[in-house]
């Protein structure tokens, strides 16, 4: 007989819950799929509300209390399942649900978790890490929530006690060596590369001014090591481990969003650009990294795996930087980059990269060129099936497209 959910919620009001009573939580969160949830959510609301404010509660206490037992473990990793089945529900689960379950309401929760990290161990800093993932991908989903007290709160903390940091830069540091991939990285590690630069990366994408540093402060910060890294890691792409690939796509979302924060776009880019004859190195090394063919096979039609992300962030960063007129040549003579657009823009299941390409393609084309690739009956047909997804559901965003990407995609279907 199934276990009634409220009355083992009852359970965690106790100051520590039976190990029975954690099992068969965890047992009920495991029986979900993606079909089910939705009528679970809608009959165990008040349940699951409890249930993620008591997981809030306990990761913001001393971790050494409960991080030995099993029953613990266990509970918080089906929860995190369930949670990103609750994400991955776009239509019949509404924003609201979402946001009052997967957003901590209380910032001293918040706190404990962070005051942790330091002095946490590897376990610890698995869980918490799955945990702000969430709200990332929840902040990506819904753009309205970037502004709200909590994100702000969040984010302001990542950027004082972590981003600008001397540990974020010897761990950013440590990627410029060329056996990076064969290291095992710790949770740490993965903490400060990959969880906290992703939850800046999307709420920088706000442009929010509640935050204690400038998009040009960060870029002085990191722009040195985070080049070396990427021009070093350019030519041994296909050595690069899970990890690895995961800590350098979202350090390159990462300096988007502070490239694309303020009004001064190519200074922030020519950050990245040596003024010396090598100038170009960092655009030929983010073009090899974006034309790595087994990459392109990976890319999603949702935003949750780093493949998706890498491509989607070369694209943007170099996007902007034909903003800059020595580079803007240079870019447009780069025949490999246009044949990977090509492909990309033909082949990837995901609006925002198939926009970002077609509108690159048609910034360093010829009308000539255009006439000749054949292929303006198929960007017209895209481009009006993204805009009558829109007309029929205006409340839906179209994966945060820029609306000069899709201007200049739509461009190519008139040539």
């Amino acid at each position: 007989m199934e276990e009634n959910l409220e009355e083992l919620v009852a359970a965690l009001a106790i100051s520590l819950p039976s190990t029975n009573v954690l099992y068969k939580i965890t047992s009920i969160l495991e029986k979900q799929t993606s079909r089910s949830i939705i009528l679970f959510v809608f009959e165990s609301l008040e349940s699951l509300c409890i249930i993620e404010r008591w997981t809030w509660q306990v990761l913001s206490k001393d971790f050494r209390e409960w991080i030995d037992e099993k029953s613990y473990i266990d509970l918080f990793h089906a929860l995190h399942s369930f949670n990103i089945k609750l994400l991955s529900n776009h239509d019949e689960i509404q924003f609201n649900i979402k946001t009052s379950l997967l957003i901590p309401s209380n910032t001293n929760w918040i706190d404990g978790v962070l005051d942790q990290i330091e002095s946490s161990n590897d376990t610890f800093l698995t869980i918490v890490t799955l945990w702000f993932d969430v709200i990332s991908y929840l902040a990506h989903e819904y753009s309205e929530i970037r502004d709200t007290s909590t994100i702000i709160y969040i984010n302001n903390r990542f950027g004082r006690d972590f981003l600008m940091t001397n540990e974020y830069q010897i761990y950013l540091k440590q990627l410029q060596h060329p056996h990076s991939s064969q290291v095992i990285f710790t949770p740490k590690q993965l903490f400060y590369l990959k969880t906290c630069s992703f939850s800046l990366h999307v709420y920088l994408c706000s442009k929010s001014q509640q935050f204690p540093f400038t998009g040009e402060q960060i870029t002085k910060f990191l722009a040195d090591d985070y080049s070396q890294m990427i021009l070093m890691q350019s030519y041994i792409v296909d050595s690069w481990s899970k990890e690895l690939l995961s800590c350098i796509a979202h350090l390159i979302a990462l300096i988007c969003s502070c490239c694309w924060w303020g009004d001064e776009k190519p200074k922030y880019i020519k950050m990245f650009l040596s003024p010396n004859d090598l100038m170009y190195d960092h655009i030929l090394a983010l073009i090899r990294i974006v034309s790595y063919r087994p990459f392109h096979q990976c890319i999603s039609a949702q935003w949750y795996n780093d493949e998706t992300l890498l491509i989607d962030s070369i694209l943007v960063f170099l996007f902007g930087a034909l903003e800059i007129q020595n580079m803007r040549c240079f870019i447009s003579s780069q025949t490999n980059l246009f044949a990977t657009l090509l492909v990309i823009a033909q082949t990837s299941p995901y609006d925002r990269i198939c926009i970002c390409a077609y509108g690159f393609l048609a910034e360093i084309l010829t009308d000539e060129q255009m006439k000749e690739l054949k292929i303006t009956e198929n960007i017209s047909g895209f481009f009006f099936n993204i805009l009558e997804q829109a007309w029929k559901d205006p409340t839906k965003r179209c994966k945060t497209i820029p609306i000069p990407h899709l201007l200049k995609g739509m461009f190519i279907s008139d040539n």
